[in-house]
């Protein structure tokens, strides 16, 4: 058999395997993505202003290369633009002569037992940059940003599209830290995770897929160039993303602090990826990547060939973890990935079985719950985790964050003595989103360490106060999920979220970590005099406008490399005071730096403290003074105008 045959069978092989994950995709999206699924690739295909995406210009790139119109596509297109039916009817007036992307593909969970409900779509959209005039990446670029916003509007659905050069990603450069990209931080180990996920939508295969697992860069190269014009498989169907032989050590630091800094918002996802370091720095020498591992099985036909799970990059890769912490007798981390990855699969499985649950996932994660020896209480407990108290669902989230930072200490100090290949700028910019989000100090709002992404929003809270013990003039406030004030004394139970000494920091807690928001009903204890309910409900609606919960991850680069400054400022006045009073007799200064940290000062010293960087600066931050309604409330805003001599921008 010569090379060209070998090429055609792995091809072949390959395709039936990327058809497998595909179906399974789209068996496990919720009926109402899978219309959408078909149309995104049409949207980067036509460039039209009847249809989302359409930028102007002679010179618009679009057009995907080998992308043919099928039934299952035109079904979509009338399911999603229903008032498009004569344009869809006849759609060759603007198919595209040129193609000018050459790829289109998915990477991440999607077709694995890791895709959930709420799985985004991370797409990425390869061009040949040499085929490129001057402005017309840009102009793609706009095209993709265009689509990600309908998709985020219409459907509510994050998708995230990378413009991605061919040569740029065979010589493993993927831009900047920052957003959704990790920079210099995991070059080759980004990379190792794509050709372990990806599904080829739409265009060219990537020729790595043709290679057997164990070649060298060298073979890699020669093989390509081997590829004949005039035979099959045909060359014009491939391109050249780069081979990975192995995993490099000295990716190993920027790819742990990526995967915690990816944690703040995605603590599932992060733990898992977390623990695969750990495990690959393990066996550093000897291991092959997680990708050529799974290229292995598909290039080769085997009695697991219809093994369900043998294919599955993440049951791969989770099978890993499992014998390397199994090994080393660390039962609590095995039991936290296990309940990571069933919360994840939400499969339920003591839930009623219906026709449509009944999926390959399932049958992967019976097995595993099978081989775990769980009894159906356990199941039963993870099945109902909506209903969990906050104390347990915030438990494993600090279960989840102290693994992270443990798994990340650990992996530090082997590597400690090692060359380390991320770049300074992009080690400030990660380094400054994890002491926004990990560090304590003096005034700072903490990030609470979630678990969920949601789910911990209270539709009702209650307050009450009661003597601070270790402080003559300080009450102690507490806040609770649900109406308790007709209980009459409340004891700590179930139901308490949170305490702090003064109830500008526990209201701010609350919103800034997305636990409450304006249509939260309020129910404050007799003991809370003077404060009112609507006093904290007013508060919470002017927060919420200012100080919206924010995802670490989204902070733009620019501003984590420049110095922390002030957003915006708050000051809170009279806020504990009865609304008659006619004194100015306390401010409360709450502000949001550049980076993403929220502070809360107490006291006249401590706002002028803030003067040079609220009125000195360049760039000056927006600030607002508030009180309670009133008689005197014009008052004393005059007053606090007098005694601080400052200027704030807005009095509400």
């Amino acid at each position: 058999m010569n090379l060209q045959q070998n090429f055609t069978i792995r091809l072949k092989r390959v395709l039936g395997y990327n058809r497998v994950r595909t179906n399974r995709a789209i068996e496990l999206m919720p009926a109402e993505k899978r219309a959408l699924f078909h149309s995104l690739p049409f949207l980067l295909h036509v460039n039209h202003p009847d249809f989302p995406g359409y930028v102007e210009g002679e010179h618009a790139p679009f057009g995907i290369v080998n992308y043919n119109f099928k039934p299952v596509l035109k079904e979509s297109l009338l399911e999603v633009f229903p008032n498009n039916i004569a344009l869809i009817e006849t759609m060759r007036t603007i198919w595209p002569r040129k193609r000018m992307i050459d790829s289109i593909l998915l990477m991440g969970s999607i077709g694995s037992i890791a895709q959930g409900s709420k799985s985004d779509f991370d797409y990425w959209v390869c061009v040949d940059a040499k085929r490129y005039q001057s402005n017309q990446l840009d102009l793609l670029q706009q095209k993709l940003t265009l689509i990600e916003q309908w998709v985020d509007y219409e459907f509510n659905l994050e998708v995230h599209f990378f413009l991605s050069e061919i040569d740029k990603v065979k010589n493993n450069d993927f831009g900047e830290a920052g957003g959704e990209s990790s920079g210099s931080a995991q070059a080759v180990f980004l990379k190792a995770e794509f050709y372990a996920t990806n599904l080829m939508i739409a265009g060219k295969v990537p020729f790595w897929w043709l290679v057997p697992e164990s070649v060298t860069h060298k073979q890699y190269d020669q093989l390509f160039t081997a590829l004949n014009q005039n035979e099959d498989p045909d060359p014009n169907w491939f391109m050249d993303l780069g081979h990975v032989e192995k995993l490099v050590p000295e990716e190993i630091f920027g790819a742990a602090i990526w995967q915690i800094s990816k944690a703040m918002d995605s603590p599932f996802k992060s733990l898992l990826k977390m623990a695969k370091l750990e495990v690959f720095l393990d066996k550093a020498e000897q291991s092959m990547p997680l990708c050529n591992q799974l290229k292995k099985r598909v290039h080769h036909k085997s009695a697991t060939v219809d093994d369900i799970k043998s294919k599955d990059p993440y049951a791969m890769m989770f099978d890993q973890l499992m014998e390397f912490y199994s090994k080393r007798d660390d039962k609590e981390t095995v039991e936290l990935l296990q309940t990571c990855l069933y919360i994840k699969s939400e499969c339920a499985l003591t839930l009623p079985v219906t026709s449509d649950v009944k999926n390959f996932k399932r049958e992967i994660i019976v097995n595993y719950v099978m081989e775990w020896g769980w009894d159906k209480s356990r199941l039963k407990r993870l099945d109902n985790i909506q209903n969990w108290d906050f104390q347990a669902v915030s438990d494993l989230g600090k279960r989840i964050h102290n693994f992270l930072i443990s798994c990340y200490r650990r992996i530090s100090a082997k590597i400690q003595q090692q060359k380390q290949l991320v770049n300074v700028e992009d080690l400030t910019v990660i380094g400054r989103k994890l002491d926004s989000f990990y560090t304590k100090k003096e005034g700072k709002i903490v990030y609470l360490k979630r678990a969920f992404d949601e789910g911990l929003y209270v539709s009702e809270i209650s307050i009450k106060t009661e003597l601070d013990l270790g402080s003559t003039t300080k009450k102690k406030w507490m806040v609770f999920r649900g109406k308790r004030l007709d209980r009459g004394d409340i004891d700590k139970d179930e139901t308490f979220l949170k305490e702090s000494t003064d109830p500008v920091d526990l209201t701010l807690w609350c919103v800034f970590n997305r636990i409450v928001n304006a249509d939260t009903k309020i129910h404050l204890s007799y003991t809370c005099d003077p404060l009112k309910e609507e006093d904290v409900k007013a508060f919470i609606e002017q927060v919420t406008k200012l100080f919206p919960p924010i995802r670490i991850s989204d902070l733009p680069r620019e501003d984590l490399m420049a110095p922390s400054r002030i957003l915006i400022c708050l000051a809170v006045i009279n806020f504990e005071t009865w609304r008659n009073s006619v004194d100015l007799e306390s401010v409360r200064t709450v502000y949001l730096t550049s980076w993403g940290e929220l502070y809360s000062v107490e006291g006249f010293e401590a706002l002028a403290e803030l003067r040079t960087s609220l009125f000195g600066g360049e760039t000056l931050p927006d600030t607002y003074v508030m009180t309670h309604d009133g008689p005197h409330k014009k008052r004393l805003y005059e007053e606090f105008k007098n005694t601080t001599q400052m200027e704030f921008q807005h009095y509400l």
